[in-house]
This record gives structure tokens, sequence and C-alpha cells, in this order.
């Protein structure tokens, strides 16, 4: 591993004890409240976070080419997950939403296995393709599209709008860095905007959480209550912050403290500069994630490890932008930070996948 996948995982570990301090500190009234103890999501959180290094390590070690060759195989796994979560005593309905599997007391989100399919497939079609995209031909779009177009559709019919669009974003830029011309980008991305538009408009929901995106005011009380009290959490945090575990936002005035809204949270306790330091973590992740892309030794590597760094850089965005108002509300977790197993499971073996490309890059440079 060279110096710098080692300083990537040392970010990520600083984030995810970050994010088990944070995750008990918002949790812990909650969850005496509700469940009758003050640990409990900082227990299942501790047992994610091990599970998932264990994971991490594991596919830290595996070959990248390994993974690359069954790029089609996690490609349809990942289809065959999104059907099970409609399938009676497998998925696991929550709040008229399906989209998660369960078995007894384990629960995971498919979308997040998606994420990871989606990124290995597309670097693998895009470095196979490279003749077609250095000729121009716009038939590269097709296959991905058709991917793209069939997994995005059961994803929205969970529906998991916020999930879509981040596959959106990566696929565009991935595009991008694989060298396909920007007119086609830039004309597909038109050609979306009605779809987008339509979907909005398919659910009254979606088309409240834009108006409050606009105007939280005009429904301080409800569908503006959420960010209005995200609102709070910062300004209350001040500069310096109103110390670890003193929020008072977490006592039932902002929804989803511990999970979708735990930067606000950060923001609160820790105050302007700790989320500066949380901003500068990520950053310092996507640094690092760029420069092991840059180092790869093939197209396929170059661009499976941006995908990888991307996937999580691109969420952390948009979570900080939809808890300070700059983005509608979305369910997308602050990656690491946020409680939930199966999305922080999922990260990690994204960063383990990642240092995986890592380890086979320095491998190829220590035999030149």
């Amino acid at each position: 591993m060279s110096k710098t996948g080692r300083l990537l995982l040392v970010v990520v570990f600083a984030l995810i004890c970050l994010g088990l301090v944070m995750t008990y500190s918002a949790s812990a009234v909650y969850a005496q409240q509700k469940i009758g103890s003050i640990s409990h999501f900082f227990w299942r959180q501790f047992i994610a976070a091990i599970l998932g290094f264990t994971a991490l390590f594991i596919c830290a070690g595996i070959n990248p080419y390994w993974i690359r060759r069954r790029s089609y195989i996690w490609l349809s796994a990942s289809l065959f997950l999104l059907v099970l979560v409609f399938v009676p005593f497998i998925g696991r309905p929550a709040g008229g939403a399906h989209r998660w599997i369960g078995w007894g007391a384990f629960r995971f989100q498919p979308a997040e296995f998606v994420k990871l399919a989606v990124c290995i497939y597309l670097a693998d079609y895009l470095a196979r393709k490279r003749a077609w995209i250095s000729t121009g031909k716009v038939r590269a779009l097709f296959g991905p599209g058709v991917v793209l177009l069939m997994l995005g559709g059961m994803i929205v019919i969970q529906p998991d709008f916020g999930s879509v669009a981040m596959l959106s974003a990566l696929a565009a830029i991935l595009f991008f860095l694989a060298g396909i011309k920007l007119r086609y980008i830039i004309t597909v991305c038109v050609a979306a905007i009605p779809c987008l538009g339509f979907l909005i408009a398919l659910k009254p929901y979606r088309v409240l959480r834009v108006l409050t995106y606009l105007n939280p005011w005009n429904d301080a009380q409800g569908s503006g209550f959420q960010i209005i009290q995200s609102y709070i959490a910062f300004g209350l945090g001040g500069m310096w912050g109103v110390g670890l575990g003193s929020s008072t936002q977490k006592l039932f005035y902002l929804p989803q403290s511990h999970t979708d809204f735990i930067f606000a949270i950060i923001g609160e306790e820790w105050g302007f500069f700790g989320t500066v330091a949380i901003v500068l973590l990520f950053g310092l992740f996507l640094f690092c994630g760029i420069k092991i892309s840059l180092k790869a030794g093939s197209s396929y590597l170059r661009l499976v490890s941006a995908a990888l760094v991307l996937v999580i850089a691109l969420q952390a965005l948009v979570n900080m932008l939809v808890t300070t108002g700059m983005l509608p509300t979305k369910g997308l977790p602050l990656p690491f930070l946020s409680y939930g197993g199966s999305a922080l499971l999922f990260n990690m073996i994204a960063v383990g996948l990642l240092l995986g490309v890592d380890r086979k890059s320095e491998t190829a440079c220590v035999s030149l």
C-alpha cells in the first residue's frame, strides 16, 4: 500500500470514529425514549463498523481484475436484489417505501450494492470501448444507457429518487473522464430534464420538497419544519459550537438527527470550525482517491478508482448541501458519519476496492 493509500485509510478511520461519537451523541435521547437503551444505535453502528473494516481489508487484498471479470455478475445480482425488495417476507417496507431486504434482525439496502456494481460495470465497459469512444461513436452510450435506465427504473419505483440522481451524476462524470464527447453528455442531460420534471410531478411529496426548498418559511410548522430546524442547529453552533453532547436540536426538534441530518448536529455541537474540519476530511479523502486514480496503470483501474471515490464524495457533497438548504431534501446519509449499517458497510467495501487498486499499482511499480 502506498503512502496515499495509508493516508486514505487514516482519513476513513477518523471519519468513522467521529461518526460513532456523533451517532451516540445525536441518538442517545431518542434511543432512550423509543427503545429504552441510550446506546442502542451506537452499538449497532459499532458492529457495522467492525464488519466494515473486515470487509475493507478483504476487498483490499482481492485482485481488481478478478472483480472486473465478474462485472456482469455484480450487475445481475444488483438487479435481482432490487426485485427482492418487493417480495413478501423478504422485502421490508418502511414509511411507504420498499428499499430494504431483511432476514430477522439483519437488513440492508440493495441500492447501496447497486452503486458498487455500477462503478465496476461502467469502468469495465468504458475501458473496453475505448476504440468507439476515441472515434466519437455515439453508440458507446447505448449499453450503459440501457443498464442505467433499467436499474434506475427499479430504484425509482421503490421509490428512491436520491439514489437515481446520484447514479446519473456518477455516470455523467465517468463518461466525461472516459473521453466521450461533451456534446453527447450535454445532449443526454438536456433530454433527461423533461423526465426529471415528470418524475417530480408524479409524486406530490416531491413537488412539495421543491416548493419547500424554494421557501421553507411558507410552511414552517409543516413541510419546512425539518430544514428550518437544521438552520437553527447551525445557527446555535456559531463558530465554536455548544459542546459535544449539548445539542438541543436532537431533543426531538430536528427529525433524523442521527441519520440524514447528522451534519446539522455536528454544526451545532462543534460549530463552524467543526463542520469545516469534516469538509476538509472529505476533501482529503477525495484528494487521495484522485491521486490513486491518476497513478493507476490501466484505463480500467483509473476509471474504477475514480468511480469508487466519486460515489462517496458526491454523496457527502449532496448531504451537506441538503442540510444547509442548498438542495431540496433527499434521503441520502452522510458517508461514514450518519447512522446506517448497510450504507457504512458498502462504503467501506468501496474503500477496500479502492485500496486494492492502490495495492495493484504499487505492485506494478515495484516490479518495474
